[in-house]
């Protein structure tokens, strides 16, 4: 299995992440089966290429499953944006580099709210939920502090953020 650079490019929905999942999975398998063929096998990393603005939680959180549990290493490389989810997805890579013209954003989750109270209610119980496993996710792979995402929230921005930036915080590993 020769090709195992995957792109990341659209928004994150249930059809950009499907194909990823079945990539990632497909060469795991036949990473497994030469692993158990070969005495001294050694697993080539996958390349998972980002350009995107974000999309869909649910759908980023079942990719970043799927890249947690990969065997075979994951390397993301961000050239261009990874924001909102696509960022949670570059922080995901067992390496992770961008390229020196790329830009990192973070913001508060956001989800469609609409409906009878008690529905808002529960989109609103929802929403906290995801915000604070995104949270929890990205401070537990970078060198953020929960002080500067709250303060980020506080004000209801977007906080993007250089490549230099990314590589102090511990977003990326490397500049490319």
């Amino acid at each position: 299995m020769s090709d195992r650079t995957l792109y990341l490019f659209d928004g994150i929905n249930k059809s950009s992440v499907k194909t990823i999942v079945e990539q990632i999975i497909r060469i795991n398998q036949y990473d497994d089966d030469r692993d158990r063929k070969e005495k001294d096998f050694k697993r080539l990393p996958i390349d998972l290429i980002i350009n995107s603005n974000g999309g869909s939680v649910y759908d980023g959180l079942g990719l970043i499953n799927v890249i947690d549990n990969s065997k075979t290493p994951v390397h993301t490389y961000v050239y261009g944006l990874a924001a909102s989810m696509s960022l949670l997805i570059a922080v995901s890579g067992h390496k992770r580099y961008a390229g020196r013209l790329s830009t990192f954003m973070y913001h508060s989750v956001s989800t469609h709210i609409d409906g009878h109270l008690e529905h808002l209610k529960n989109r609103v119980d929802e929403t906290q939920r995801l915000q604070n496993i995104y949270d929890e996710y990205i401070l537990a792979k970078t060198k953020l502090h929960i002080d500067e995402l709250h303060r980020v929230q506080e004000h209801q921005r977007n906080w993007y953020l250089s490549p230099d930036e990314a590589l102090s915080f511990g977003i990326i590993d490397e500049i490319v």
